[in-house]
């Protein structure tokens, strides 16, 4: 397998220049880090970007307009997490902007919801499992949030749960709270769990708005990925937080990022990709195991005149991530998607 950075595409005409002439299997949507909130633009913690809240809105709805009007039709989208922004619990308007900003989708259906730590800033998990934005069975796993699905014959989704170890979300006195906050207080002694001061390389990971998967679910992706590679199928892995050094901020890193990068290792002629938001700043990386790690940069900070979102085409011998403003446009070389499972 081999990835090629295309291009990058400014325009919001779906029809601006063809991809490919041929038709693909199936396509389906990429977006993230929305950050919706009815409030005026400020700059991010590093006073970097701009974060222009209300325009997410106008933004959700040319990408929306764009996979309606292509000329690949698309059968669902991924959202890979922080729909609303965690100010909109502080304004008291949570339920409201979601909804809001559900509207702007129109029609679309599926999306597949991914949770960041920004659902988690405005709801409960209990509450985000009886929401909209809950996209799994969750019955036997609850109050977890992953599952999986196929994308097309061979080819499948596998959509992780990144807080499932984490402070946010859930009572002070549960388990797996006290679990978290003993692991981050062995590297990280500030007097606030958000400050990263002190902490040195990708120790900085250890601050309250990151999270981690759990033994069970570590189990729960292994089996996955043993049932996929027993019927032949490839796999792309969907979290809201990266987990590759080298495919992100350092801030912005899985807790226990080895424990899945040795699992996905594990199965390297399996797995084809892994995708994240959460670095607004967004990166590639193609690892040792030949895994290509994308993390899609933030829609929120996008300047008015562009956009950030990315449609997947899936072709016999390839995907091509189709990237728009931000985003750029990759290839993804693969075997063939048309052999019989066993």
């Amino acid at each position: 397998m081999a990835t090629i950075a295309i291009m990058e595409n400014n325009s919001l005409n779906p029809n601006s220049y063809p991809i490919s002439n041929l038709k693909p299997i199936v396509s389906f949507g990429l977006i993230t880090d929305i950050h919706y909130a009815n409030n005026d633009d400020r700059w991010n913690y590093s006073k970097t970007f701009l974060r222009r809240y209300r325009n997410s809105l106008n933004l959700v709805d040319q990408a929306c307009n764009y996979w309606l009007n292509g000329i690949h039709p698309i059968a669902f989208i991924i959202q890979l997490g922080d729909l609303i922004d965690g100010s909109c619990q502080t304004n008291k308007t949570s339920i409201n902007d979601l909804e809001t900003i559900l509207k702007q989708f129109r029609n679309i259906s599926p999306i597949y919801h991914i949770w960041g730590n920004h659902e988690l800033y405005n709801f409960t998990r209990n509450e985000l499992l009886n929401g909209p934005l809950c996209s799994f069975d969750t019955k036997n796993i609850s109050p977890s949030h992953y599952g999986t699905f196929e994308v097309c014959p061979n080819l499948r989704i596998i959509a992780i749960d990144t807080y499932e170890l984490s402070l946010l979300g859930i009572d002070k006195s549960e388990e797996i709270y006290i679990q978290s906050m003993n692991l981050l207080r062995k590297y990280n002694q500030n007097e606030k769990i958000t400050d990263p001061t002190g902490l040195d390389g990708y120790q900085q990971r250890f601050i309250q708005l990151n999270g981690g998967l759990t033994q069970r679910q570590l189990i729960w992706l292994r089996e996955q990925l043993i049932k996929a590679q027993h019927l032949h199928e490839k796999v792309i892995v969907v979290g809201h937080i990266p987990i590759h050094p080298k495919a992100c901020d350092e801030l912005a890193l899985l807790w226990n990022y080895e424990d899945v990068l040795d699992i996905l290792w594990t199965f390297d002629n399996t797995v084809l990709a892994y995708i994240a938001g959460h670095s607004h700043e967004g990166a590639y990386f193609h690892d040792e195991k030949n895994i290509h790690h994308l993390t899609l940069q933030a829609l929120v900070e996008c300047e008015p005149d562009t956009n950030a979102f990315a449609t997947v085409h899936v072709y016999k011998e390839y995907l091509m991530i189709d990237g728009v403003g931000r985003i750029g446009t990759y290839r993804i070389d693969l075997t063939n998607l048309n052999e019989k499972r066993e």
